[in-house]
């Protein structure tokens, strides 16, 4: 639910969805607290997070909900409740292991059978685990993907390190709220 708190806040619920062990609750974890945990536990049903952004090109005060849904299977009945209102969804996929990025279909249809089409970033994790000789993925595949979910970006990233993290998530907010609210203002 996007909603207005006051003259210059904003609500956005985001969820990060992809297969188990790509790397959302180090991206999350990068991203909210500046910090790689080596030995982050695989995610059971789901956790939250929020922070408080101020986005430059909008000068207004977001508050950001984050939900980092767990990627197994078994999980799929919890994840349903989850996407109800979320305004933004990030497509994570590892950039080691090419099924990943083929799920990135199976992702979609589960998010959009429940809320439609939202903005959406699809986001290539484990970028310092490559070299040119151990790439597996090539940009066509990747393109075709971001086309399939209609994904406004394609970022790679570290969460080990903190690559283009940031970048995820404020392009993601700016898009957010260009679709959520400047028609209404």
């Amino acid at each position: 639910m996007s909603k207005m708190v006051g003259s210059n806040k904003y609500f956005f619920k985001i969820c990060i969805v992809g297969d188990s062990e790509v790397g959302k609750t180090t991206i999350l974890n990068q991203y909210l607290k500046r910090r790689f945990v080596p030995e982050a536990q695989r995610t059971i049903g789901s956790n939250f997070f929020v922070k408080y952004v101020k986005v430059p090109e909008i000068e207004r005060l977001i508050t950001l909900q984050f939900w980092d849904l767990a990627g197994q299977p078994r999980f799929k009945w919890v994840r349903y409740a989850f996407y109800k209102g979320a305004k933004g969804i990030v497509y994570a996929f590892d950039l080691t292991r090419k099924n990943t990025l083929d799920n990135i279909l199976t992702w979609k249809e589960e998010v959009e059978s429940k809320i439609g089409v939202v903005p959406n970033i699809l986001v290539g994790n484990k970028l310092d685990l490559l070299t040119s000789e151990n790439r597996i993925i090539n940009l066509d595949e990747v393109s075709y993907i971001q086309q399939q979910v209609s994904a406004s970006e394609y970022i790679e990233t570290s969460a080990k390190i903190g690559t283009k993290v940031e970048d995820v998530f404020s392009k993601l907010t700016l898009e957010i709220y260009k679709s959520n609210i400047e028609g209404i203002e």
